[in-house]
């Protein structure tokens, strides 16, 4: 039997409110916990998601995380990765108890949770899209069910937050060799989220486009070159492979990368492009990987003039200039 412990959905956008839909849908006692506001008392919001355009309204419950006093069970961490160090803060303030996991992109995203010491840490490697389409609307669905897999921890909490979880709109499961997953999948989000952002396209463009795919595979050369220096075997033809998959199955829907520029949002390709790129020139020897890192790059300036922000350290570049 599942359990009637809690779920708290730290961050309630694209991914994160669809997900909480999905789970107060299917029974499960759910609380939608917004981290970049703090005056959204504990109230019911109306969520409607899209999955292959049939929209279903469910009311969600919110909180802002400055509300919450005590927080126990399973904390789902669906924020973008450059709030993880404040979110794992105000967790370690507030005492949390129960399992973390982790449902973002990138590479190390998991540290600052490490660094606070938290006992149980999972990590999960989302196939799902999401879409924000209006205030409280998305269209979200899998296309594959999403691993987890263990950062620190044990099987048999795995198990029973892999069964929380799990609905039939967004199904997960458990995964043994959960980095070789996240590097997977670190490297798929560097294709989409530098070169469908730059071409200002959908997910689509690799699946109809020869010379989009093309940079993908040079992309994925290179990503792949670093993984077999680091001991871990992937298949560049199977990545390939899978890219003009995931463009087939997402066409029409925008990489969150792209939805982020447009929307004016700081974006997370410090920890997908911009880390790769770090790591592979942090080896000894260093490790060139000249497509991954300029467009990371590119990026990098691209975003923080739509948001307004520095772009990171790791862009290699000054501070952008406002004239407000």
């Amino acid at each position: 039997m599942r359990s009637a412990r809690t779920i708290y959905i730290l961050g309630s956008g694209a991914i994160g409110f669809p997900l909480a839909a999905h789970l107060t849908r299917a029974g499960r006692r759910v609380l939608a916990v917004r981290t970049s506001r703090d005056d959204v008392l504990r109230s019911a919001v109306m969520i409607t998601t899209y999955d292959r355009g049939r929209p279903i309204s469910t009311p969600v419950e919110t909180i802002s995380l400055s509300e919450l006093r005590q927080i126990d069970g399973i904390i789902v961490i669906a924020s973008k990765s450059y709030a993880n160090q404040a979110i794992a803060r105000a967790l370690r303030d507030r005492a949390a108890l129960g399992p973390i996991v982790i449902m973002q992109n990138g590479v190390g995203v998991e540290q600052p949770f490490l660094d606070a010491q938290f006992p149980t840490i999972y990590r999960c490697i989302l196939y799902i899209t999401g879409q924000t389409r209006a205030e409280y609307t998305y269209s979200a669905h899998a296309v594959a069910p999403s691993p987890i897999g263990i950062i620190c921890g044990d099987e048999a909490e795995l198990q029973r937050c892999v069964a929380d979880l799990s609905t039939a709109d967004t199904p997960f499961r458990a995964e043994a060799d959960i980095q070789r997953e996240i590097w997977k999948k670190a490297i798929i989000n560097c294709v989409f989220n530098s070169i469908c952002p730059l071409l200002d396209t959908d997910n689509g463009v690799f699946a109809r486009d020869a010379a989009a795919a093309a940079l993908a595979r040079e992309l994925i050369a290179e990503c792949v070159a670093l993984t077999a220096r680091l001991g871990i075997g992937l298949d560049a033809r199977e990545l390939s492979e899978r890219i003009i998959f995931l463009s087939t199955q997402s066409a029409g829907q925008l990489a969150s990368t792209l939805q982020d520029i447009r929307g004016g949002r700081q974006t997370e390709i410090a920890s997908l492009n911009l880390e790769i790129a770090r790591i592979a020139a942090a080896l000894q020897p260093p490790l060139d990987l000249p497509r991954v890192a300029l467009l990371g790059k590119l990026i990098a300036v691209i975003s923080a003039q739509q948001a307004h922000v520095p772009p990171p350290a790791e862009a290699g570049m000054p501070p952008a200039r406002h004239d407000d």
